[in-house]
């Protein structure tokens, strides 16, 4: 009797963990998930053929800023969210990229009141292509842990990339989860991810990869950084851009942080220099002033986690961070000179 209702329990367990952890995604699997076409309420002005284009990336932590990683989390109602969103668009219209890299946006996800914070971006602040990667999806996330009102719920969650150019094919690498983690914690664990797109700006054609790479465990951090490193010798990969979790080599702080995050003997940088591309803020710029480099957290920066490497052959013009208190990180923006200007200023 007693062995009956223990396996019972057992088994009822079980069912729960499955339905929660529901669907499952085994390592690595390439996907190559549509694109999505929006009409913009606002579309400004492109050109056809461009000479100059920016590009930006940016963990929005879904809009909800200090406190996303769990430690101080706690509900926000949907109007949180909603006023978000609206100050997002006004941002990212200042910004005005041309091509937008998110990380950590919801697509349809309790936490954020099921709001697609993509597609509505995309159509208030006129970007008519974009392409969601969902790297995080699950019935039910009970994190943080408690009470139960403070969970995250029902998850559908990712990475997105927003162009003003048409983006004419689109491919998923999900990440093998930390192998140090127990199986039933990676069961609501969410995938790292490589996401590749091509676009076509005039005459060219342009591979961007958007990634969110492991925050917690170094060793599967490498081993993404060495997977990215062999795409890019193998591919024709023009743009990397998101947020890496690693700091510089020569950074001078890499540990004894707030949230107890620590960098000692990482060579996931080192490894990424290794693969030919080059970084928007060269390490010789960057360790003349670190603190103006930071990008997390955003309320107290102090640390650089946010990258955007691109191929020598491409002309980087300027590369900034910008001002936000909207995330727990704060955007990079870069511009790139990619064609000779059509006009001659100097001609008349």
């Amino acid at each position: 009797m007693i062995l009956g209702e223990l396996l019972l329990v057992v088994l009822g367990f079980i069912g729960i963990l499955a339905w929660a952890g529901h669907p499952w995604s085994l390592n690595q699997i390439i996907a190559r998930p549509e694109i999505s076409h929006v009409e913009p309420a606002d579309m400004m002005d492109v050109e056809e053929r461009p000479s100059v284009i920016k590009i930006m990336t940016w963990n929005i932590s879904f809009l909800y800023g200090e406190g996303s990683e769990g430690p101080g989390y706690e509900y926000r109602d949907k109007k949180f969210f909603e006023d978000k969103l609206e100050l997002l668009v006004r941002q990212i219209k200042e910004a005005n990229p041309d091509i937008l890299c998110l990380q950590e946006i919801d697509f349809d996800s309790h936490r954020s009141h099921n709001i697609n914070q993509a597609q509505i971006l995309a159509q208030k602040a006129g970007y008519p292509y974009v392409a969601q990667a969902v790297s995080w999806e699950s019935n039910y996330i009970p994190f943080p842990y408690w009470p139960i009102s403070r969970n995250f719920g029902s998850m559908k969650s990712g990475g997105a990339i927003l162009s003003k150019y048409p983006i004419l094919s689109h491919e998923v690498t999900l990440l093998q989860k930390p192998q140090g983690n127990p199986w039933w914690y990676n069961v609501f664990y969410l995938h790292r991810y490589l996401q590749k797109v091509s676009i076509q700006l005039g005459e060219k054609t342009f591979n961007v990869i958007n990634l969110h790479l492991e925050a917690f465990d170094k060793v599967d951090r490498l081993s993404q950084i060495k997977l990215l490193s062999d795409k890019v010798k193998n591919e024709n990969i023009n743009l990397v851009t998101g947020d890496f979790n690693m700091v510089p080599t020569g950074a001078t702080k890499k540990s004894k942080f707030f949230n107890t995050d620590e960098y000692e003997n990482d060579a996931s940088f080192e490894v990424m220099n290794k693969s030919g591309m080059q970084e928007v803020i060269p390490e010789e710029i960057y360790l003349k002033d670190e603190n103006q480099y930071f990008t997390f957290p955003a309320w107290n920066p102090d640390r650089r986690l946010d990258y955007i490497f691109y191929q020598p052959e491409l002309k980087m013009m300027k590369a900034e961070i910008l001002p936000s208190a909207l995330s727990d990180h704060l955007p990079l923006r870069a511009s790139f000179q990619i064609d000779s200007p059509r006009f001659n200023p100097y001609s008349q």
